[in-house]
């Protein structure tokens, strides 16, 4: 039966400054986690997780413990099992344990025998396994027939196999006990350049990268009997690629969880973007959030009375602070009648046109109505698309949250209508799957494509790696991505011109909510 382990190492958050961070990312270490525990739940689902220590980056701090609960809280979301291990950056193991559950030093999870080390340390970052130890690491194995993983926080692996200047003084005897008592694999952290000495066939050992460190990485393995295979993923995007985020929302959104522009920006520059644009939704920005999430002011769109309360003067404001580098934009709304929900003046203010159609009358109907709901949507589009704007959002929104089917005469009608009035369509992942056969249209058509996160938490920004993935299933290599991908900056230089770069103030309030 095979098992897949997903392994993250090397956390060490330490709340605080961002701009002090330094090369570790301590003070958003809790963002890249939850950005990784996202990408664990949605997209590896591994049958357990296991992080391996260093949770935090300083035990001496007086928020130290306050600072192993935000990693907690955060790993609470995994919807894995979790075996968790302290480092030399924690708190000592029964202190450790007052916040994460003890597992116990045996695990086993679908006949794969996790078997855990809390090891003394030794001088220079080293350490060392005691005879009793050793001793231990023999007899965790008695009786068991199935694959058997060493786990420990310190780098174990056989002498001269490894790089890492962090091993085991005794290494020569824990390498003994390893391959005498049959153990399938050592796994470890600590090393936060890492090393997949498995994948170099040199040891059956993997040491798991720093999370905290770029390029972000965190380790999947799978055992499938004596079989092991391990690879590893990393959060940032490689900077080569020049990928832009059209699609990030602000605090002004009633949907957000923790946005912040300042952050945004930063998590942007970490994690390998070439910029992004902040675009809010019109309709929030206009009405009451009762109103605009009753849909009541779509009948009659900007001209409704009930439930105004126009936040746009707010909104344009603030984002200025951050444009450039960031792109002003708007994710503006299309009433039932295919009218930008949005003033002539302000549409004016702004670079980046997102346009999004949220509700279908049709849908909304006790029985809907996919049919009439496709020729709805394709009549208001006739009329929305010309109004200047520049991508569609989310396509297929209205019908995936309606959990209904897409008409099947729908996609080529859409795609039509996008390359007649040069409209570019976003590949979206927030609560959705942008589908291949939607984008193999788009391609055949020529309709330009754009990457958009549709950030309403900071994990989320810049989570571009699915839409990597997805055009690569749709045969198109990195080296073609600015032959499909509309370029963002065109519309900052072609709407506002020049501008001089403003100051960015960081002033951070992250939040947590379900991945």
């Amino acid at each position: 039966m095979s098992v897949k382990i997903a392994a993250i190492a090397d956390v060490h958050y330490k709340s605080g400054d961002v701009a002090a961070c330094g090369r570790r990312r301590s003070a958003i270490a809790d963002i890249l986690l939850l950005r990784a525990v996202h990408r664990l739940n949605r997209w590896v689902k591994p049958d357990v997780t296991i992080l391996l220590g260093d949770f935090i980056d300083d035990p001496a701090s007086p928020n130290a413990l306050d600072d192993l609960r935000r990693v907690k809280q955060v790993a609470d979301l995994l919807q894995s099992p979790l075996i968790a291990i302290p480092g030399n950056h924690d708190p000592d193991v029964d202190t450790f344990y007052t916040v994460f559950e003890y597992p116990g030093q045996v695990v086993d999870v679908k006949g794969v025998r996790f078997v855990l080390f809390f090891d003394p340390a030794e001088p220079k970052h080293n350490a060392r396994r005691t005879d009793a130890g050793l001793r231990w690491m023999a007899s965790a194995c008695e009786g068991h027939l199935g694959p058997t993983v060493s786990v420990q926080h310190v780098p174990l692996f056989p002498p001269g196999t490894s790089d890492s200047p962090f091993a085991y003084t005794n290494a020569k005897d824990v390498w003994s006990v390893f391959a005498k008592c049959g153990y399938t694999l050592a796994l470890s952290g600590h090393y936060h350049d890492g090393d997949n000495i498995l994948s170099r066939g040199a040891a059956p050992s993997v040491v798991v990268p720093a999370l905290c460190e770029s390029p972000f990485q965190f380790a999947e393995i799978t055992i499938d009997s004596s079989n092991v295979q391990a690879r590893f993923h990393q959060l940032a995007l490689s900077r080569e690629l020049g990928l832009m985020d059209c699609h990030v929302h602000t605090p002004f959104a009633y949907c957000q969880e923790n946005m912040d522009m300042a952050l945004s920006l930063v998590l942007a520059e970490d994690l390998g973007l070439a910029g992004l644009a902040f675009t809010e939704h019109s309709g929030q920005l206009y009405f009451d959030d009762k109103t605009f999430w009753s849909a009541a002011f779509m009948p009659t769109g900007i001209d409704t009375d009930q439930g105004k309360v126009n936040r746009m003067p707010q909104f344009l404001e603030q984002a200025r602070k951050f444009c450039p580098p960031a792109v002003l934009g708007l994710e503006i709304d299309c009433d039932y009648l295919g009218r930008p929900v949005v003033r002539p003046d302000d549409l004016a203010q702004v670079e980046l046109r997102l346009g999004s159609i949220h509700w279908l009358e049709a849908l909304m109907k006790p029985e809907p109505d996919t049919l009439r709901a496709g020729d709805e949507m394709i009549a208001r589009l006739e009329r929305f698309l010309p109004s200047g704007i520049d991508i569609l959002a989310h396509p297929f929104r209205a019908f995936g949250r309606k959990k209904t089917d897409v008409p099947s005469d729908l996609m080529p009608r859409l795609v039509k209508l996008l390359r007649q009035h040069n409209v570019a369509a976003e590949i979206n992942f927030h609560t959705q799957e942008t589908g291949e056969d939607f984008v193999t249209a788009c391609l055949n058509e020529g309709v330009k494509l754009a990457f958009g996160s549709d950030s309403h938490n900071l994990y989320e920004v810049g989570e571009l790696q699915p839409h990597l993935d997805l055009l690569a299933r749709c045969g198109v290599p990195s080296s073609r991505l600015k032959e499909v991908l509309v370029d963002l900056s065109v519309f900052s230089d072609a709407r506002s011109g020049e501008k001089g770069a403003k100051g960015v103030s960081v002033d951070r309030s992250v939040g947590i909510t379900s991945c």
